[in-house]
């Protein structure tokens, strides 16, 4: 069984309106969210094979944040994910070799959530129908395959099997 984790960077500042939007940092709330989303996945004890990353500063410096507690055996920058779509997404994915079978991708809106609904089977859930009304900052879709090749993953549709928002972490620790 092969996974996808589709994060969306967390929160980035407008602080300085005259940088570039690649260039952009994370704001404070951004940082606080990013630690949420790690400690979740530790808690979950995941083992990410392979992580594909934005070029952009604020998908880095989410890379980064979850990069201080969580080993991760390979990680790969692309530019080319910078306001990728949903096709050149999937062409990316599908060059993975078959010994990566988790995969996190830290990535933008709005393919994040165009890449889950055109990667997954359309199911009546709350989870997919909360993801289709907004993929916010931070959060992350967990999609399983029943595959054993990233190059099947146009052909083959894939199951949500939860979507997170630090929103959501942040309640369950009040």
């Amino acid at each position: 069984m092969f996974k996808l984790y589709a994060m969306r960077h967390a929160k980035s500042s407008w602080d300085f309106p005259d940088l570039d939007d690649h260039d952009r940092p994370l704001n404070k709330r951004g940082v606080n969210s990013a630690k949420l989303i790690c400690e979740f996945f530790i808690k979950k004890k995941l083992k990410i094979d392979l992580v594909y990353c934005s070029s952009s500063k604020r998908t880095i410096q989410t890379l980064n944040i979850l990069s201080e507690k969580i080993s991760f055996k390979k990680i790969i920058k692309k530019k080319a994910l910078y306001h990728a779509s949903e096709d050149e997404i999937i062409h990316i994915l599908k060059q993975t070799g078959d010994n990566y079978k988790t995969l996190l991708l830290i990535n933008h809106e709005p393919s994040m959530s165009e890449l889950i609904n055109r990667i997954c089977l359309k199911e009546n859930s709350d989870q997919f129908e909360n993801l289709k009304r907004k993929f916010p900052t931070a959060a992350v879709a967990e999609v399983s395959f029943n595959f054993n090749d990233w190059e099947k993953l146009s052909k083959v549709k894939g199951k949500l099997i939860s979507f997170i928002k630090p929103k959501d972490l942040q309640a369950s620790k009040e």
